[in-house]
C-alpha cells in the first residue's frame, strides 16, 4: 500500500516603488543558467482601445475554447488547447503566475496557469480586483488571447443580477432606442437564436440590417424611451450575445462633411448669420446628436469605420451641443480605423484646440502624437512658436511569487511468516523544490520616444536532485519604439514576432510601418530552444503583415532562414491568414521546408457564434512533431557537429536521418459550449488525435503508431 501526501505553501508579494527596487529586480538575471521554456509569455494591457482589452501572449501556438461563468464575476476560467509547442512547454509542470496592474477604468488582473502535461483542455485562472463582465475571444495571431473588458463598471448588480430590468416604451414617440442582439443571414432561419426568457416583456422583431448588399437582419430587442434604458437591456445581454449593440431608431439624413470645412462649433455659435434658437430647437438637436452619437459609437466599437463616420459627421453638422465634445473625440477614431491618419490628425487637432481642458484631453493627446502630430499651446497664453512638451515619465512595475512543493511516500509490506504476519514501513521524501517566479518591468516615455524594460524568470531549486537549480528565462530584452517613425527595436531573449519563426531567441528585432495597412519586421540571432545543441546557430527572420485587408482579412508572409556552422540547417516560408467577423473568427497557418520540400506544419481553426446562444469551436492540425531541421539528424548520428556528420553521409542521407526522428502528428477539435441557465453552461468536447511511428534512434526504443485515437468529454 502507498500513500502520498501532498503540500503546496505559497507567498506573493507585488512591488510599485524605489528605482532600487526595479534595478535590483533586473540584477535577479544572474540567476538564469539553464534555458527553459514557460506558457505565458505575458499579460499587458492593449493601448488605443475604446475599452479595456488585456492580451496574454503564449510562447505556443494556442486555440481559444470557452470561458466560465458568463456573467460578471471577480473569477474566471478561459479553457484553452495548445497546439504546437515544444516538449519543455508540453511537459511543463510549474505553475505560471502573472499579475497585471490596473489601468484607469480597468481592473487589476492575476493570472495563474495550473500546467497539466497529460490534459488536451488547459485551464487559466483569473481574478480580478472587482466584479467585472469578461469577454475572452482568440487575439489577432495563433498565440494570443484576448480578454475584452468591454463594460469596466459591470459591477453594478441592479440590472444583470437583480433582473430590475426598464420598462419596454409603450407610444410611438417614446420609442427612441433599441438593442440588436444579433446579425444573422437573411433565410438562414437556424441562425436565429432563443431569446432568453428575461426580456420576454419586450417586442422581438427582425429588421434589415443596413448593409449594402441587404443581406443580413438584425435580431431586435426594443423599444426604449432612453438610451440609458436600452443600455441597460445591452449589459444584461451580453452574457448570451457579446456583439449586442444599441442602435438609435429615429436619424436625420445628412450629407457628412469633411472636417476640412466642417465649421467648428465655436464658429457655429458665434456666427452672426446664425438663426436665433429656441429652448425647443435646441432639445431636438440635442435629441438628434444623441442618437447620431450613439450610431456612431456603436459602429466604432464593432469596426465599422465608415458607419461610424458617417453617423459622427452627421452629429458634428449641428448646431453646438451636449454630443458635440465626446463625437469631435470619436470622429478621429473613425478616421485611424479608415487608415486615414492625415485626416484623424486634423480631427483630433481640432478637439484639442476646442476641449483642450476636457477629461478626455490626455488619450486624445496621445494618439494625436502617436499619429505624428505635434501639440502646440494655446497662442493667447504661450508665445508664438513655443512648442509644448511631454514631460518624460518613468513607471515601473513587478512581481515575485514563490511555490514550494514537498511530497513523502510511504509504504507498508505486509508478509505471512510462521509466528504471523510481519509488516514493515518505509518512509522517504521523494519531492520537495522551491519554485520562484519572477515578473519585472519598466517603462520610460518621452516626447519623441517609449522604452520597456522586462524580464520574467522562473527559478526552481530542487533539493531532491544532483542540479539543485534549474532557470527558465523566459524574457529578458529592451524594447524601444520611435513614436515618430513608428518604428520598434527589441534588443534581448524575446518571442518571435511571428510566422515560420518559432519559439524564443536571443537577438535583436525591428517592426516598422511601409504602408497604411502593412508593416514589416526583421529578426536576427540565435534561436533559445533548440531539440538538438549545435554549434554556431544563427537565424533570420523577415515577415511582411496585413490588416485590415478586405474588410476583416489580415495576415502575414514571412521567411526565416536558420544556419548551423554556415550550413543551411533550416530554410522555411511561412503564410498565416485570419479573419474575425462579429460572429465568426478564423485563423490558419501554413509552413513550408524549402530543404526538405516538405509540408511542416499546415492548421486550420475557428470558432463561432451558432444558434441557440451556442458557441462552436473547430480545429484541425498537421505537422512534424518536431518541426524539420537538418541539425536533428546529430540525435541519431553520434556526432556534434553538422559539418562533421556531412563530411561522412551525404545531404540526401543526412536528410533522411533528420526526417526520421520526426514523426506525423495529426490532431482535431470539435467544441459546443452552450449557455443553458444564467449562471449554468455546458460543453462537448469531441478530440481526434494520430501521431506517426518513430524508429529506434540511439538511446531511444522504437515508438509505435499511436493510430487514431477519439476522445469525448462532457463539463457542466
Amino acid at each position: 500500500m502507498v500513500k502520498t501526501s501532498y503540500c503546496h505553501q505559497y507567498f506573493g508579494k507585488t512591488f510599485q516603488g524605489s528605482y532600487a527596487g526595479f534595478f535590483l529586480g533586473l540584477c535577479l538575471v544572474i540567476w538564469s543558467g539553464i534555458v527553459g521554456a514557460q506558457t505565458i509569455e505575458s499579460l499587458r494591457w492593449v493601448e488605443g482601445t475604446d475599452y479595456p482589452v488585456a492580451r496574454i501572449t503564449f510562447n505556443a501556438n494556442v486555440r481559444f475554447v470557452r470561458q466560465a461563468p458568463l456573467d460578471a464575476s471577480d473569477f474566471s476560467q478561459v479553457s484553452f488547447q495548445l497546439i504546437a509547442a515544444d516538449e519543455r512547454i508540453l511537459s511543463q509542470v510549474v505553475e505560471d503566475n502573472v499579475r497585471l496592474a490596473q489601468v484607469p477604468g480597468g481592473v487589476a488582473i492575476e493570472l495563474s496557469y495550473l500546467a497539466a502535461p497529460k490534459a488536451a483542455i488547459k485551464t487559466l485562472n483569473l481574478r480580478f480586483s472587482n466584479k467585472v463582465r469578461l469577454v475572452a475571444r482568440q487575439g489577432p495571431g495563433s498565440k494570443t488571447i484576448d480578454l475584452d473588458f468591454p463594460l469596466p463598471n459591470a459591477n453594478v448588480t441592479s440590472v444583470s443580477e437583480a433582473n430590475e430590468l426598464p420598462a419596454m416604451a409603450l407610444t410611438p414617440e417614446q420609442r427612441q432606442f433599441a438593442v440588436v442582439l444579433q446579425t444573422t443571414s437573411v433565410g438562414d432561419a437556424s441562425a436565429v437564436p432563443h431569446i432568453p426568457g428575461q426580456f420576454q416583456n419586450y417586442a422581438v422583431y427582425t429588421r434589415p440590417s443596413g448593409s449594402v448588399d441587404a443581406k443580413t437582419l438584425d435580431l431586435v430587442v426594443g423599444d426604449f424611451k432612453t438610451e440609458f434604458d436600452a443600455q441597460a437591456v445591452q449589459l444584461s445581454a451580453l452574457a448570451r450575445f457579446p456583439m449586442a449593440r444599441v442602435v438609435s431608431l429615429i436619424a436625420p439624413v445628412i450629407t457628412p462633411t469633411p472636417a476640412e470645412v466642417r465649421a467648428p462649433p465655436e464658429q457655429v455659435a458665434t456666427s452672426t448669420a446664425a438663426p436665433f434658437i429656441t429652448t425647443e430647437v435646441a432639445q431636438g438637436t440635442d435629441m438628434k446628436a444623441a442618437e447620431l452619437l450613439s450610431q456612431g459609437r456603436a459602429a466604432l466599437s464593432e469596426q465599422h469605420f465608415q458607419e461610424s463616420l458617417d453617423a459622427l459627421n452627421k452629429a458634428l453638422l449641428l448646431p453646438p451641443n451636449s454630443s458635440s465634445q465626446v463625437a469631435q473625440e470619436l470622429i478621429g477614431q473613425a478616421w485611424e480605423g479608415l487608415n486615414q491618419p492625415a485626416k484623424a490628425i486634423i480631427e483630433y487637432q481640432l478637439y484639442l484646440k476646442l476641449y483642450p481642458q476636457s477629461d478626455a484631453a490626455p488619450g486624445v493627446t496621445k494618439r494625436f502624437e502617436a499619429l505624428g502630430g505635434t501639440v502646440v499651446a494655446d497662442a493667447k497664453t504661450v508665445p508664438a512658436g513655443v512648442v509644448k512638451t511631454v514631460e518624460p515619465k518613468f513607471s515601473y512595475t513587478g512581481s515575485v511569487a514563490q511555490y514550494y512543493y514537498g511530497g513523502n511516500t510511504k509504504t507498508d509490506s505486509l508478509v505471512n511468516i510462521s509466528a504471523g504476519i510481519d509488516q514493515n514501513t518505509l518512509s522517504r521524501n521523494n519531492q520537495s523544490a522551491l519554485v520562484t517566479n519572477l515578473d519585472v518591468s519598466g517603462r520610460y516615455r518621452s516626447e519623441n520616444s517609449d522604452v520597456k524594460l522586462v524580464l520574467r524568470d522562473t527559478v526552481s531549486n530542487n533539493f531532491m536532485a544532483s542540479s539543485h537549480v534549474q532557470s527558465s528565462l523566459n524574457a529578458a530584452y529592451v524594447d524601444y519604439r520611435n513614436l515618430q517613425a513608428k518604428v520598434d527595436w527589441r534588443v534581448g531573449r524575446q518571442s518571435a514576432v511571428g510566422g515560420s519563426l518559432f519559439g524564443l531567441f536571443d537577438g535583436v528585432s525591428m517592426t516598422m510601418p511601409v504602408a497604411s495597412k502593412y508593416k514589416f519586421s526583421a529578426m536576427l540571432g540565435a534561436p533559445a530552444n533548440t531539440l538538438v545543441s549545435a554549434p554556431s546557430q544563427r537565424l533570420t527572420g523577415v515577415m511582411l503583415e496585413g490588416d485590415g485587408l478586405f474588410e476583416r482579412w489580415g495576415g502575414n508572409l514571412s521567411l526565416v532562414d536558420q544556419t548551423t556552422e554556415g550550413i543551411s540547417d533550416r530554410r522555411a516560408v511561412g503564410v498565416e491568414a485570419r479573419y474575425f467577423g462579429e460572429s465568426m473568427s478564423m485563423f490558419t497557418q501554413m509552413d513550408y521546408d524549402l530543404n526538405f520540400r516538405a509540408l511542416n506544419a499546415l492548421t486550420l481553426q475557428g470558432s463561432g457564434q451558432g444558434p441557440f446562444d451556442t458557441t462552436l469551436t473547430v480545429l484541425v492540425d498537421n505537422r512534424k512533431a518536431p518541426s524539420l531541421q537538418l541539425s536533428d539528424a546529430l540525435i541519431s548520428s553520434g556526432t556534434t557537429s553538422l559539418r562533421t556528420l556531412l563530411q561522412l553521409r551525404s545531404l540526401s542521407e543526412v536528410q533522411g536521418m533528420a526526417m526520421g526522428t520526426a514523426a506525423q502528428a495529426r490532431q482535431a477539435l470539435f467544441s459546443v459550449t452552450r449557455a443553458i441557465a444564467p449562471k449554468w453552461q455546458g460543453s462537448v468536447d469531441f478530440r481526434y488525435s494520430d501521431v506517426g511511428a518513430l524508429p529506434a534512434i540511439g538511446d531511444f526504443q522504437a515508438m509505435p503508431a499511436t493510430g487514431g485515437q477519439v476522445n469525448v468529454s462532457m463539463q457542466l
